[in-house]
């Protein structure tokens, strides 16, 4: 029988590592650090008033109606410059039968607003620091932290005080276990931004691999500070699982999973945790709910799967 493991993703940057409770691995996940090397704006038309709330309209205000064109304008009647980057979208306004024999429809976009409006600007070249930070990170994702790790080192050379790369540079240096230098660059950036909380987790979930009480009293009081941080209450969780307190590390990702409904990681620990209480029939519960919820929320890629899958064939 294959054996489940607790995961846990550090903060900004998903991966798994092995805690060894014997069961399984808990499993924190967090969204990632960086953007993409583009920028996409949506406008879903908040500030054009709906039809229903216009009373009426003169023919001043309708020739000075804004005007939204592209390749093939469509606009309120006004000659303007037409803007390369928008489009009006009037999917439901094109003439049908004889309508449409009399060419295209002119229609005022304030009257008739365009369904969403998308604007996309390339804003990072290659070779700039957010394409390597981009690049950095997709092969964290893939679980390529040597290489992940030698970008980061080149982007460090440049730059030893950017939050970003020194908290990549961290977390690929605890996947490859190194303990030392990770906490040596988690030190650097906790000192550089001293209030950030994702920061001291991080560290403190790094401290409680080799010395889970002294992390354990740390994180009780990071805890008092920050009550409503599901970083801080998973990881918390976590070590108390360590530890051998299965009830609290269960009430604190219960607390976890209600703040963050969508991570069906939280709800996947509590199975795991379950399973190692001997109770049986409340990790069954446990591992369907995160099934689902990663169906949802995760893309079938948040928890292990497979492993689930196998663990529920032998404990049903």
């Amino acid at each position: 029988m294959k054996e489940l493991r607790f995961c846990r993703s550090l903060l900004r940057f998903p991966f798994f590592a092995l805690l060894g409770l014997g069961v399984g691995v808990l499993c924190v996940s967090f969204s990632s650090a960086y953007a993409q090397g583009v920028s996409v704006v949506v406008d879903d038309g908040e500030a054009v008033p709906p039809e229903s709330g216009l009373n009426s309209t003169d023919a001043g205000a309708e020739d000075e109606s804004a005007v939204i064109s592209g390749p093939s304008a469509v606009h309120s009647g006004a000659d303007a410059e037409a803007d390369p980057e928008a489009f009006f979208d009037a999917e439901q306004l094109v003439p049908q039968g004889e309508m449409s024999k009399q060419g295209p429809k002119r229609v005022n976009p304030v009257l008739q607003p365009a369904s969403k409006l998308i604007t996309v600007r390339k804003n990072a070249g290659p070779d700039s620091t957010t394409a390597q930070l981009v690049s950095a990170e997709r092969a964290m994702s893939l679980g390529l932290y040597d290489s992940a790790l030698d970008m980061f080192d080149g982007l460090y050379a440049k730059n030893k005080r950017d939050p970003r790369v020194l908290m990549g540079r961290a977390v690929a240096l605890q996947n490859l276990g190194r303990f030392e230098d990770a906490m040596r660059t988690y030190e650097e950036l906790s000192d550089l931004d001293p209030g950030n909380v994702d920061v001291k987790v991080n560290m403190l979930g790094l401290l409680a691999s080799k010395f889970p009480a002294i992390a354990m009293r740390r994180l009780m009081d990071l805890y008092e500070q920050n009550p409503n941080s599901v970083g801080v209450i998973a990881q918390l969780a976590v070590t108390e699982a360590n530890l051998g307190d299965f009830e609290s590390a269960i009430k604190h990702l219960g607390i976890a999973a209600s703040i963050e409904p969508e991570n069906a990681g939280h709800i996947y620990n509590m199975a795991v945790i379950a399973d190692r209480m001997g109770q049986t029939s409340q990790a069954i519960t446990y591992y369907e709910q995160a099934l689902e919820v990663d169906s949802i929320y995760g893309s079938g890629r948040s928890i292990p799967r497979d492993a689930v899958y196998e663990r529920l064939a032998n404990i049903r």
